[in-house]
């Protein structure tokens, strides 16, 4: 009986086959096969919100091999991730392959590690598709299109055309940008701290910090104040030790990882991005060759479950005692409570086998890989180790002038390591205990031992603004509010960097302006939407349709019915009351003599047949088209006599306020460009831009090349920066570099391009072994290289990253038809194909 079983990726294909066995024949689906429409919307409301799928273009080659293979067998086993997405895959296989042959037997199967015994275990007992699950997909997914295709146009009008908005991504910029407006308007205040330095003839130097005057907490806040606090500090005669308190205490364990702990403890102690992370987990999930064969090194990786299997916590247990002795075993194994959210089937993020040491599979792993393994493997074992013992000491020191001081020193000592053996990495935004760098010294202490200050030191602060949010620390904040789910934390945060919303500099996401104007806008038209309240509610009873007790289609119409007010709202913003609008459009009717059509860009702006329309349509008057006639008030004012007059008598002078400052400030700016324009007239371009100009008009460019959610397209670019010059206006120095870095992917087509780059101001002397990358000091051996790899006759299976798929050999016959068509290729283009040829055991010379 021959049975075919469907995964997402061929990595996990390759993983899975080998653990099978010849008995099963392993396809991918390569993600999604079906899904909403690209540029339709795809959701008929008026019919239960049922989703209008059709088939992926971009898999049509997989999708036929799919339906041809499934034709041939009795038994089709679909085994996609284990959550909701995967659910949404398997389901979308059924339907389509069903049709292809209505006589095979469909099984579901679910596994949260890719073993040899979960494989089996799965095989063994496999089920059917949990449609509840299906159904939240589908929610989530219509939800999202509902908002994006309706709310979107809204910014198109207001903002600026081609932006978008997003239902969940929307709330991550919200809270972005007041985030960055708390700091914006924080303004520091003045405090001050005074250390000391004490010194016992027992027990030696010791640090302090005055923490008390008069037996109540003080603040000092101006120098004025510290030099009265410093004065009087010094004027004490006697100081002594007036107690001392020790304190045992225990530092428990921390739970496994769950998929936002992951990204938190990647991004703070390896600099990973959310992404970079599930993107390397999902290859540790999928399935490493480790010599021995190909195996899955992790649990699934998008889970928010702290449960972890029996067998896993006993084995764990087991390998802690032989390593480190029973002391570093707790009595009782550590349990973890999973939040109310969480799925109860899912296990938390660990090894598969807690004997696969980092080290044991250093040579296996590249090294992003291992670095993540064994962050994942240490706060694994970590998680059934013993508490950490420590003894807390806090010393008090005291004396008094006009005023009683008293200076505090702490120290903590560990007297048993427990779990901090294996981990102990402060998380970012996890609160800092003050410690003391003396532990010794103050052991030493004896209540009512004398003391002398040596030293004081008064030192001046200010408060700081609450910090910017990183990626690690967004996700943590968008967990705490309840937003979003484990497979959509990274999505969320790449999306509004992808629109440019927000830039990350250093590693700290800051909004730029137009990710300020896109959510004032929508805070203001559809307050409710953007609530962080209303989104996790919205994400509760998706977790509901899951568990099977609410409806997805009523869930929907419920939502679907606020919203759809909402909307209308939001359309009808700054709209007039009709009265007015009545008014204003008979008043403009006077105008007689129109401006003819103008062209701006790709548009023609017509104000007579604008206001035409305006007079003819049935409907009210809404914001835009308000604001526009109120331009035409002020634009036309010569024609229509006494305009103050008319707003004045009408209720609408506020308006006309805001349309002649808006008039002015356009004014302003075209001055300010003529100005320019003058300057530049006077001031030709150098020379030694146009010449770099000139040099790179001969060049062909590469094709327009998308990535992520943004199309680069290196001739336009360089056609606006020529146009400019040809308009005699110099570049800026931004528009220079970004000249010269062009440049510098064509430079095997620009003769004397170290020299021209040089002689507009950039030195790229240092960048110059870039263009020939090592190994390949001449075209030629590029020529060479690409005819030793036309000799590969076994090329790997595609491998899916991410969002992207990896395709060696369609990667070459790319850069074979690049070169046969005389372009040159770029730098990364080389280094690429230079791994690549390593990767197949060609050696370069």
């Amino acid at each position: 009986m021959s049975k075919l079983v469907i995964v997402e990726s061929p990595a996990k294909a390759k993983t899975i086959g080998k653990m099978l066995g010849r008995d099963y024949i392993i396809k991918a689906s390569y993600g999604h096969i079906r899904d909403l429409p690209e540029r339709v919307f795809g959701v008929d409301i008026e019919n239960g919100f049922t989703p209008l799928y059709e088939e992926s273009k971009a898999r049509g080659k997989n999708i036929s091999d799919l339906k041809q293979t499934a034709k041939k067998v009795d038994e089709i086993y679909l085994a996609p991730d284990p959550d909701r997405e995967g659910e949404a895959i398997a389901w979308h296989l059924h339907e389509v392959l069903a049709k292809a042959n209505k006589k095979a037997k469909f099984h579901r199967v679910a596994f949260h590690e890719i073993t040899k015994n979960a494989i089996s275990k799965a095989f063994q007992a496999p089920g059917e598709i949990d449609m509840n699950r299906v159904d939240a997909q589908q929610a989530r997914r219509v939800l999202d299109r509902i908002v994006g295709y309706m709310v979107s146009p809204l910014l198109w009008t207001r903002i600026e055309r081609g932006i978008s908005a997003g239902r969940v991504q929307s709330v991550a910029l919200r809270i972005v940008c007041e985030r960055e407006r708390e700091i914006l308007a924080f303004e520091p205040k003045e405090y001050w701290n005074f250390n000391a330095i004490f010194n016992s003839s027992t027990a030696g130097d010791y640090a302090a910090k005055l923490f008390r005057i008069n037996g109540d907490k003080f603040e000092v806040n101006t120098k004025t104040d510290a030099d009265v606090v410093a004065t009087d500090v010094c004027a004490v005669q006697n100081w002594k030790v007036s107690d001392i308190d020790t304190q045992p205490r225990r530092r428990y364990a921390p739970p496994p990882f769950i998929t936002s702990t992951l990204q938190q403890a990647a991004s703070s102690a390896l600099g990973f991005s959310a992404s970079s992370t599930m993107r390397i987990a999902q290859q540790l999930y999928e399935g490493i060759d480790i010599g021995v064969g190909t195996a899955g090194l992790i649990t699934y990786m998008r889970t928010d479950a702290v449960n972890i299997a029996d067998e896993a916590r006993n084995a764990c247990r087991e390998f802690i005692r032989f390593q480190y002795g029973d002391q570093y075993v707790p009595a009782k194994p550590n349990f973890f409570k999973s939040k109310s959210t969480a799925q109860a089937a899912h296990e938390a993020i660990r090894p598969t086998d807690v004997n696969r040491t980092p080290e044991s599979l250093k040579e296996f792993l590249d090294a992003k890989q291992y670095k993540l393994y064994k962050l994942i493997w240490q706060r694994f074992v970590a998680c059934q180790m013993a508490p950490a013992e420590q003894l807390r000491t806090t010393v008090t020191t005291e004396g008094s002038a006009k005023s009683l001081y008293e200076f505090r020193s702490t120290a903590t000592v560990t007297t048993f390591p427990g779990f901090l053996r294996m981990y102990n990495i402060q998380e970012e935004g996890a609160a800092q205990e003050e410690d003391g760098d003396n532990p010794e010294v103050l052991g030493k202490l004896k209540k009512g031992y004398l003391c002398t200050l040596v030293d004081l030191l008064a030192d001046q602060k200010f408060t700081e603004p609450p910090p910017r949010f990183s990626e690690a620390t967004l996700i943590k904040e968008l967990e705490s509010n309840g937003i979003g789910r484990p497979s959509t934390y990274a999505t969320i945060v790449n999306t509004i960097q992808e629109r440019e919303y927000v830039n990350k500099e250093k590693g700290k996401l800051i909004p730029t302006e137009l990710g300020f104007k896109v959510n004032d806008y929508l805070v203001r038209a559809l307050p409710v939407l953007m609530e962080t309240g209303f989104t996790a509610d919205m994400e509760t009873k998706l977790d509901q349709v899951e568990e099977g007790s609410v409806q997805w289609t009523s869930m929907m119409q419920e939502f679907y019915d606020q919203f759809s007010g909402w909307l209308t709202d939001a359309k009808q913003e700054g709209a007039p009351e009709s009265s007015k609008a009545t008014a204003l459009i008979n008043y403009l009717s006077g105008i007689q003599s129109w401006d003819a059509p103008e062209k701006r860009g790709n548009r023609i702006y017509d104000d007579k047949k604008f206001f035409t329309s305006i007079q003819k349509q049935q409907k009210s008057v809404s914001g835009k088209q308000w604001e526009a006639l109120m331009t035409f008030l002020v634009k036309y004012a010569s024609q229509l006599g006494d305009i103050e007059s008319f707003c004045m008598a009408n209720g609408i002078m506020d308006d006309l306020r805001k349309v002649q400052e808006r008039s002015e400030a356009i004014q302003a700016k075209r001055a300010e460009a003529e100005a320019r324009k003058e300057a530049a007239a006077n001031n030709p371009p150098p020379q030694a831009q146009i010449d770099l100009v000139s040099a790179l008009d001969k060049v062909e460019f590469n094709p327009p090349e998308k990535r992520g959610a943004r199309v680069y397209d290196d001739k336009k670019f360089f056609t606006s920066l020529k146009d400019q010059l040809n308009a005699g206006r110099t570049l800026s120095e931004k528009q220079v570099a970004a000249l010269v870095k062009l440049a510098e992917r064509y430079s095997g087509s620009i003769p004397g391009f170290t020299e021209m780059a040089s002689a507009v101001g950039v030195n790229v002397a240092s960048a110059a072994p870039a263009t020939s990358p090592a190994g390949f000091s001449a075209p030629s051996d590029v020529d060479l290289l690409l005819k030793e790899m036309s000799g590969i006759t076994a090329w790997a299976e595609p491998v899916k990253r991410g969002r992207r798929v990896y395709d060696d050999k369609e990667f070459f016959e790319s850069i074979m038809k690049q070169k046969k068509s005389g372009k040159v290729l770029s730098i990364k283009q080389v280094e690429a194909l230079k791994k690549l040829a390593a990767k197949y055991g060609i050696q370069v010379s």
